[in-house]
């Protein structure tokens, strides 16, 4: 039995404070299936359900047989969102019949003066909002919207996924920051890309070709906004248009390639470097000192991918233990439980705790 998804523990609590998720899912057998097409209407997909669903993606790589999805989660703000509003959303997943019938739907009963019209009214909206503003509903969609595409396509049957989608929760700021880079990297440790602007499937390849949504997302990343939502869902961005992408841009890029060149490296040759070596050189220690230990986001990135796909929770050590202390349900086994948060591996240098330890599916 498959465990619960575990969600931030201020969902539905805390009606001003979103939450990132970064998303993995691979397809079934691992095969390899997405190519171009598929890639570019996976997006397509990503982007439609990402505006109906009022979330953001801050970051993503789409690959051959997997996706990532950096995803910010506002709270639900169904009471403050107008029936314009609504209608503009629907525009975006169904046909002119439809949303002309619901809007003209909304009109009638938004004038009714009995109890019984008004309970009416807010059912209809009711019956499309309860798939907004909410993670679970917005991976399922897009997955089984994408699933159907393909298989019509190709003449296919049964599922196209290999299973749940994998989920992490992750603290604004450095982990989101350490998280994006790690997806934009994706097919430059792949080896399918020298360069991560030059593949078009993923957030900062999308954009470094002017898209504003891929730009956003980054600049979001960036700017560590401690609240980025209000009444009317996203009204934070406007905050995002202090920003120069040009400044921020060269930032973002100076992320992805400090320290590039350990990507040119297999695994299996930088495990035998480290093997050899009995000791730290001056000239080592020296440079350590002057960065005063504090490892690069490529760094952080270039870590084993459990840290980021496997996990739980990515944060700072106080934000991991807020988080712990927070959960509801039985997501911690019992001897989990209680206990404070222990730096993984290659994480300990990097000022990023993760929670792993989970109760068995």
């Amino acid at each position: 039995m498959s465990k619960a998804r575990l969600l931030a523990p201020w969902v539905g609590e805390d009606p001003t404070k979103s939450a990132i998720y970064h998303c993995v899912s691979r397809i079934v057998g691992r095969a390899f299936l997405l190519r171009r097409e598929e890639k570019e209407q996976f997006v397509r997909y990503m982007r439609m359900y990402e505006e109906f669903c009022g979330v953001r993606v801050l970051s993503y790589c789409i690959m051959t047989n997997h996706f990532h999805i950096l995803v910010e989660i506002p709270p639900k703000c169904d009471q403050s969102l107008s029936d314009s509003m609504l209608i503009d959303r629907l525009s975006k997943l169904y046909s002119k019949d439809h949303v002309a019938m619901v809007s003209e739907q909304l009109g009638l009963l938004a004038k009714a003066k009995h109890a019984q019209g008004r309970l009416a009214h807010q059912d209809l909206r009711e019956s499309y909002t309860k798939r907004m503003w909410d993670l679970g509903l917005f991976m399922k969609t897009l997955k089984q919207r994408f699933s159907s595409w393909y298989n019509k396509k190709h003449g296919r049957r049964g599922t196209l996924w290999e299973s749940r989608y994998k989920s992490v929760l992750v603290e604004n700021g450095l982990a989101a920051r350490a998280m994006s880079a790690y997806i934009d990297l994706n097919p430059v440790r792949a080896g399918i890309a020298k360069d991560p602007k030059n593949y078009r499937w993923c957030g900062y390849g999308e954009a470094v070709a002017g898209g504003q949504l891929a730009r956003n997302g980054i600049l979001r990343v960036l700017s560590e906004l401690e609240s980025d939502t209000d009444k009317d869902g996203w009204s934070g961005a406007r905050d995002l248009r202090k920003y120069d992408w040009r400044k921020e841009s060269k930032r973002y890029r100076l992320i992805l390639f400090e320290d590039g060149a350990s990507f040119s490296e297999s695994t299996a040759e930088l495990q035998s470097s480290r093997k050899k070596r009995k000791g730290f050189s001056e000239s080592d220690v020296e440079k350590e000192q002057a960065r005063e230990g504090q490892l690069s986001i490529a760094e952080i990135a270039s870590c084993k991918s459990r840290y980021f796909v496997e996990g739980a929770v990515l944060g700072s050590r106080q934000w991991v233990n807020d988080v712990i202390e927070g959960i509801k349900g039985d997501y911690l086994s019992p001897e989990r439980k209680g206990k404070s948060s222990k730096p993984q591996g290659a994480l300990k240098k990097s000022g990023l705790w993760s929670l792993r330890k989970l109760t068995g599916d």
